[in-house]
């Protein structure tokens, strides 16, 4: 080496280290920033961070629109202790449980125009065996219903295993004027590759969504699963038209049975490498938080 000093050497390396260390801070300070809700349940069901509401309501009569802070589901649904990726998790035992959610007015960054945003959680079920007949949504974001101006995942009501589904549906008027019965090929409806779920194992998930409420067909909105890109859905007018005058909400575990951790919702489109970075953080998201 020359007359390059073992002092020197440590000095470099510590210089390389503190690189490191500074880019993972900063992206961390980034992803940090761009958080607006997350819900850990660890210590309970309202979310540890909000922007808006930290309360979960569950919607006692959906016909009258009634809705009550708290837990409500008469033990269909709760907080299952020590059994989350990290922590506690939410479990959802039976597919008729009163459906359960959060606000979306502050919690989700809604803009009439550029719209963009992310949602990040943990899920763990059994695809096979585990769920009840029919469509399963563990998450659905919406003002009115599951196809007007909506995000969801589900589980495809056929199939072993059933397929997972990314839809992000626009205005009714806009994607389906006439409504018609649209053949899913033909909707804006994203299948997942391979996702990899099992009765054993947790499954991260992440869809983002960018140049919504554009005007144009260019918006896009991707899925990812366990830190990878898995599809990307694009040419729609993705013209979402969420009003003051309406109550949007972000319901978790529809007709689903399983467990749901760490959900968390951001302002912005994550990249691939934060998205990467969330699914290998010790602690998950909750750990920015500490």
């Amino acid at each position: 080496m020359g007359n390059f000093s073992s002092k020197s050497l440590a000095s470099l390396v510590i210089g390389l280290l503190s690189l490191c260390v500074g880019d993972l801070l900063a992206d961390d300070v980034e992803i940090k920033s761009a958080l607006t809700l997350h819900a850990s349940f660890d210590n309970g069901i309202d979310a540890d961070f909000s922007k808006g509401d930290k309360k979960l309501y569950t919607w006692i009569d959906r016909k009258k629109n009634v809705a009550k802070a708290g837990l409500h589901t008469e033990g269909k649904s709760g907080v299952a202790k020590g059994v989350g990726k990290f922590g506690s998790a939410l479990e959802f035992k039976a597919s008729d449980a009163p459906w359960i959610f959060y606000q979306s007015k502050g919690n989700l960054a809604y803009k009439n125009k550029n719209w963009t945003g992310s949602v990040s959680l943990w899920l763990k079920c059994d695809p096979v065996e585990g769920l009840a007949k029919g469509f399963c949504d563990p998450v659905l974001l919406t003002p009115r219903a599951w196809n007007d101006a909506a995000f969801f995942l589900d589980f495809n009501k056929e199939g072993s295993p059933r397929d997972f589904r990314l839809g992000a549906y626009a205005d009714l008027k806009v994607w389906n004027p006439e409504k018609a019965d649209v053949p899913d090929l033909e909707r804006p409806l994203l299948t997942a590759k391979n996702p990899g779920f099992g009765k054993d194992k947790w499954t991260h998930i992440v869809f983002t969504w960018g140049g919504f409420n554009s005007g144009s067909k260019k918006a896009i909105a991707t899925l990812y699963i366990d830190g990878k890109h898995n599809g990307t859905l694009a040419g729609w007018n993705q013209q979402f038209t969420w009003s003051d005058s309406e109550t949007s909400r972000l319901l978790l575990g529809l007709l689903y049975v399983g467990l749901l951790d760490e959900f968390s919702v951001f302002d912005r489109a994550l990249t691939p490498d934060e998205v990467k970075s969330i699914y290998e953080r010790d602690g998950g998201v909750g750990a920015l938080l500490k």
